[in-house]
């Protein structure tokens, strides 16, 4: 098929003002002054009292008070009673901590079309004294008995009537949803066996805005740990994210002490310096069974990059590959600048790093046409293997020695800038796979430091991260369905009971932090490979539906309700076993494992003899899924280097390739038909009839990567590319020309609009993303009305992409052309910034083969021949 190179867009008109924004939902309903006062001010009274307690008890001969930190439990959004309290004396703001849950007081809930839905949220800040207290009691008591309100706390007055509660925070928000104690249990249990002496853990501090501040909390906690035994070995703090943390070790007998008393037992876990406390050594590859006799033998030779010493593109985060293996001989440069190789005892151990270096580099090799990557891979270890399983085996993780955020921090430093003297490792890197998660830090609505991270290094070093989603391994339990019952189940009706399981456990699957990070892609797994062998007998294969997302991949949606993961991308069908027991039990289905039958991804495996350097498997999950848009990107970057040197450098000029190859990726996402024919035949009610895109996003996200469509375009097609540096209340505007050939026909048309961009981003507010863009194009002039994507998601990330589709016959003439707009809209405290952005426009006809994009590119040399 003659391919035809990338277009670009004329230069855009700048002049214009960005569009309006839509409003909130409805306000919330609320008891009333009167009902508020008997409610509100005993629990603050009972606070201030404790407070004074509390000052009384932590008195230092130095004159220090640990600080207190106050939670206000809002109906509604807590903004203006942030905006308020962090103006009286005394108060301190130190976050805006969101949490989205069932609020079962009738007193607060939104009324729309009839329907009442019950809302909370939380709003924690910080008191640095009593008089702070004090003096938001005396303002509330003022305003119940006169109905006036200080100058200047006007926003206090309607704030005040949303409080739910108020109350400290305390030992149960320091250990609620970190799972730590959960962790802690399974330790001692090993420490029985004799496997440890004692347990690390994470200490998150409320970041203090002044390093004196700082040192203070720092120092109370490292006194108060070693007084119970313990001690502090690192302590990491980022201005840029705001984040203060400590690696702490704990005696067993300390740890058996918190755990059987739920922390009560403990002085540490009662420190108001701690935000929270969480588990360490709990990014956990998944476990992949390299036994030799579970792996299968390849005799091929693979070709290796040029000759020559080449500067890498891509950057892999991972454990240490297996570098003289057949497949990856030659083609890495591995940087173990932490000597993590030290942990390994055996080549077996090297799963996962080689694992996904093969993928990144040759991609499935169930199919060996695609060629191997041009430039050598970047490797910094960031795994190792420590605790050993029950069965003798130790899996890779990110050593319990380390803070991850620590670890990729300094790893994207000496890659960018160097280290201790030395000179950047890989400057040149502009694609960072990180294919590892956190499944006791699920997302919920609060961006964890290690995201947070990722984000500031994006905005940083101009790089692009692409982060595996996380697998969800839990068994699908078919309801209903028994034993006699399951064999006789077509594969069809396989599938539909398969998704209703899984429609039930969506709120169990959520991605792993860092996957949430909102300036990186995060992938997860379409159900899908190369493989065209049987089956094993007793594996079935629950998904039959091209363009289905993998039974283990999450079911959600990202920051303010964002679309994320974004894409999905080949991981491997993963296929389950029957571990029912008896008949007359509902099924209950397990993952398979076997790395030596498939499905899934084909992919160089470590034996444990040091001579086999020619094993392979096959292994499924979203670490294949960002592994292969990972490799993806780095096509992508030969096709950007390209439309640089033979188009319009300039057009590319005002936004980073990181940016561009962002942009150029998601653009080629798009929901199959046959795939969300089926969940909406399935899982569309009555009751989500009018948000069921919503639904489609969160199990198909901006759907499956059709890599044929993004590197270049078909006769049928026109695809267009501009960057741009936008302003804070702009928006800039595109024209693309109405190719003749369209006018008046009946044919599929679509319209597909992508804008990428990285946000700066504001860790203490609750907006978070400083930068808001989307586009606005005219897609009615074509028909294209009909959209794929729940419409009030898209303005949510970093990430605007848009498919429109229509084939009613639309009026126009030659010389007309579609406008395409880009607005731009500060958010989160950042007024009157400059945002880069990258925009790609595809115009296409599915199914016809008009010649669209030829006229396309005539409109365009006419335009500028006019405007000369």
């Amino acid at each position: 098929m003659d391919m035809k190179p990338i277009l670009t867009f004329n230069k855009p008109k700048t002049d214009g003002i960005r569009g309006k924004l839509q409003g909130r939902g409805g306000a919330p309903i609320t008891p009333g002054v009167g009902a508020q006062a008997a409610r509100i001010i005993p629990k603050v009274e009972r606070l201030e009292k404790h407070f004074a307690e509390h000052i009384q008890l932590s008195y230092s001969p130095e004159g220090m008070q640990p600080e207190r930190v106050l939670v206000l439990e809002v109906a509604g959004d807590v903004q203006n009673l942030a905006d308020a309290l962090a103006k009286v004396q005394g108060f301190e703001l130190l976050a805006q901590h969101i949490v989205d849950r069932d609020f079962k007081d009738d007193n607060f809930y939104i009324e729309k079309n009839g329907k009442i839905k019950s809302v909370v949220k939380n709003a924690y800040l910080a008191m640095s004294n009593q008089a702070g207290l004090h003096k938001l009691l005396a303002m509330w008591k003022r305003y119940v008995a006169t109905g006036q309100i200080d100058a200047g706390f006007t926003p206090l007055r309607d704030a005040f009537l949303q409080l739910a509660d108020i109350r400290f925070w305390d030992t149960k928000d320091r250990l609620e949803s970190t799972y730590i104690l959960e962790d802690w249990q399974h330790k001692l249990q090993d420490a029985e066996l004799g496997f440890d002496e004692s347990i690390p853990f994470e200490i998150e501090l409320w970041y203090r805005p002044t390093g004196f501040l700082r040192g203070q909390a720092e120092g109370h906690i490292r006194s108060v740990v070693l007084g119970c035994g313990g001690s502090i070995s690192k302590s990491f703090v980022h201005d840029g994210i705001g984040y203060h943390g400590l690696l702490g070790l704990l005696p067993l007998s300390k740890v058996r002490d918190v755990v059987e008393s739920s922390g009560a037992a403990l002085e540490l876990m009662r420190c108001d310096e701690v935000m929270f406390f969480r588990p360490l050594g709990q990014c956990i590859t998944p476990k992949i069974i390299t036994a030799e006799e579970q792996l299968i033998t390849d005799s091929e030779r693979f070709e290796g990059p040029s000759p020559g010493y080449q500067q890498p593109v891509v950057a892999l985060l991972d454990g240490l590959p297996l570098s003289n293996h057949n497949a990856l001989k030659g083609m890495l440069i591995i940087d173990d600048a932490d000597d993590l190789e030290q942990f390994y005892q055996s080549p077996s151990e090297q799963v996962h790093g080689t694992a996904m270096a093969s993928i990144i580099i040759h991609g499935d090799l169930n199919n060996r046409q695609e060629r191997p990557l041009e430039l050598p891979l970047y490797v910094r270890p960031i795994l190792a293997p420590e605790h050993t399983q029950m069965d003798g085996t130790r899996l890779e993780q990110i050593p319990s020695a380390y803070l991850p955020i620590d670890l990729v921090h300094r790893a994207v430093i000496r890659m960018k800038e160097g280290e201790g003297g030395l000179p950047p490792t890989a400057p040149n890197v502009v694609i960072i796979n990180l294919s590892v998660g956190d499944p006791y830090r699920l997302f919920d609505t609060q961006m964890s430091p290690w995201a947070r991270m990722l984000d500031w290094l994006s905005i940083r070093y101009g790089v692009l991260f692409v982060v595996s989603a996380g697998n969800m391994t839990q068994r699908i339990c078919l309801d209903g369905i028994k034993e006699h019952d399951f064999k006789s189940l077509t594969p069809e009706e396989l599938e539909e009971r398969t998704l209703k399981a899984i429609a039930k456990q969506k709120h169990e699957r959520r991605m792993m932090s860092p996957a949430e990070a909102i300036n990186a892609i995060t992938v997860k797994s379409s159900h899908q490979d190369r493989f065209e062998g049987a089956i094993p007998v007793n594996q079935v294969d629950v998904f039959t539906t091209p363009g289905l997302f993998s039974p283990i991949s999450p079911v959600t949606l990202g920051k303010k309700n964002s679309v994320k993961p974004e894409l999905l991308m080949p991981g491997g069908r993963q296929t389950y076993i029957n571990k029912t027991m008896l008949v007359n039990e509902d099924v209950v289905l397990d993952v398979a494992r076997s790395v030596r039958f498939g499905p899934g991804v084909k992919t160089a495996l470590p034996a444990s003899s040091p001579g086999a350097l020619n094993t392979y498997g096959f292994i499924t999950g979203t670490s294949n899924a960002a592994a292969l848009a990972t490799r993806r990107l780095a096509f992508l970057y030969e096709t950007l280097i390209s439309i640089k040197e033979f188009g319009d450098q300039q057009a590319l000029s005002y936004a980073s390739d990181a940016l561009i190859l962002k942009a150029l990726l998601a653009h080629g996402a798009e929901h199959m038909e046959q795939a969300t024919e089926v969940i909406e035949q399935l899982l569309k009610t009555k009751e989500n009839n009018r948000t069921f895109k919503s639904e489609l996003n969160q199990y198909l996200g901006f759907g499956v990567v059709n890599e044929s469509r993004i590197h270049a375009c078909q006769n049928n097609q026109a695809t267009l590319i501009y960057t741009g540096v936008i302003r804070d209340g702009a928006a800039h505007e595109y024209r693309l020309p109405l190719p003749p050939c369209l006018a008046a026909e009946t044919v599929n048309r679509r319209l597909i609009v992508t804008v990428a961009w990285f946000s700066p981003v504001n860790h203490g507010h609750q907006d978070y993303r400083g930068a808001q863009l989307w586009a606005t194009p005219a897609h009615k002039v074509i028909n294209a009305d009909n959209g794929d994507y729940y419409h009030h998601h898209l303005k949510n990330g970093t990430i605007f992409h848009e498919v429109r589709k229509g084939d009613k016959a639309a009026s126009f003439t030659e010389g007309d052309f579609l406008a395409i707009q880009v607005h731009c809209n500060g958010r989160a405290g950042y007024e009157g910034i400059d945002v880069p952005y990258a925009l790609v426009v595809t115009l296409d006809t599915p199914g016809s083969d008009l010649p669209i994009y030829e006229e396309v590119k005539l409109g365009l040399n006419i335009e500028v021949e006019q405007t000369v």
